[in-house]
């Protein structure tokens, strides 16, 4: 987990430094579009910390099963079927020519990570993978209102990516205060997330 990890520090980052940018701007007046169109953008650069921090966490439970040399067969119940069903997405060619052992290499090469959240990851997302590998979905609600937030930054982020509404208009609807609240709970979630997910791993609780 430690480049999964550092990857999320350097996003995190990122979007510390874009709303720092952000907070400091002085709209010219109350219709100032480039404003709305930067805190837009702040919702484009929150799912993006989102949707890679999972990715990159899920991939990294492929790879460090398949590092240890676990069969198939010592996985949890839910895990099977999970991988049984990603290998539909499988290119069978290519598959068989990276196999060595069926058993362990499925677990690793089962995971096709261009179509596995396909813009779609919130706290529903999250609960879910959750309970299919078995690792602990539980955060500190304090600072992470147990990731509410993430379902309003998914769905506007695909209304963005479709063109449903501009980005003047979603941006009139966030104040900065808003945003600095979004912000605080998504990088807090996810870094519980990401905490849990290394326990997990540590432990081998995806074993039987």
């Amino acid at each position: 987990m430690i480049n999964v990890k550092a990857i999320f520090e350097q996003r995190k980052n990122e979007v510390e430094e874009y709303f720092n940018f952000v907070n400091s701007y002085t709209p010219l007046n109350a219709n100032d579009n480039l404003y709305k169109i930067l805190k837009s953008n702040m919702i484009l650069m929150l799912y993006n910390l989102v949707e890679s921090s999972i990715s990159n966490a899920i991939e990294e439970i492929h790879n460090v099963i398949h590092a240890n040399s676990i069969s198939f067969n010592s996985l949890k119940g839910e895990l099977k079927k999970l991988i049984i069903l990603q290998t539909k997405r499988i290119d069978t060619n290519k598959f068989i020519e990276k196999i060595n052992d069926i058993a362990t290499d499925i677990i690793k090469h089962s995971f096709q990570r261009k179509e596995f959240f396909n813009g779609n990851v919130d706290r529903t997302t999250i609960t879910k993978l959750s309970n299919k590998y078995g690792f602990n979905n539980h955060t500190d609600y304090a600072k992470t209102k147990a990731g509410i937030c993430l379902e309003n930054i998914k769905n506007k982020r695909n209304d963005l990516a479709h063109g449903v509404y501009s980005f003047t208009e979603v941006g009139r609807e966030y104040t900065i205060q808003d945003l600095e609240e979004k912000k605080n709970e998504t990088i807090n979630y996810i870094s519980d997330i990401l905490d849990n997910i290394e326990s997990y791993l540590a432990n081998k609780e995806y074993c039987a």
